[in-house]
């Protein structure tokens, strides 16, 4: 048995149904655990415990150091530059976000993402 995403192979103990379609246990959390940018528990959670060091990871970092060299960015143009993917790109932001270091806007029908503190 093969997930219908990604093409794995899993086994029947292993599989996961969502919306019809037989998945591993990866695609199936990339699914169902989308993170929200907008969560005011999250941003209280980021603000208050304290952090070693500054508490991103390297991808973060990168994606960080992209904004803040290249300036506002699409979504499509991050993932393209630094070779992730849209999950992973959403992952990534969601905390960068709850964390208040980047923010999207949306300028006309595109949406662009920035430094949290730029205007």
């Amino acid at each position: 048995m093969k997930c219908d995403k990604c093409g794995a192979g899993i086994s029947a103990e292993e599989k996961f149904e969502h919306s019809g379609k037989t998945l591993c246990e990866d695609c199936y959390l990339d699914i169902v655990t989308i993170p929200k940018t907008c969560d005011p528990w999250a941003v209280h959670s980021a603000k208050s415990t304290p952090q070693e060091s500054d508490g991103l990871t390297a991808e973060q970092q990168q994606l960080l150091d992209l904004i803040n060299k290249t300036g506002p960015l699409t979504a499509e143009e991050i993932c393209a530059e630094l070779s992730i993917d849209l999950s992973e790109f959403q992952r990534n932001f969601a905390t960068l976000r709850h964390m208040e270091l980047a923010r999207g806007f949306k300028k006309g029908e595109q949406v662009y993402y920035t430094l949290f503190n730029d205007s």
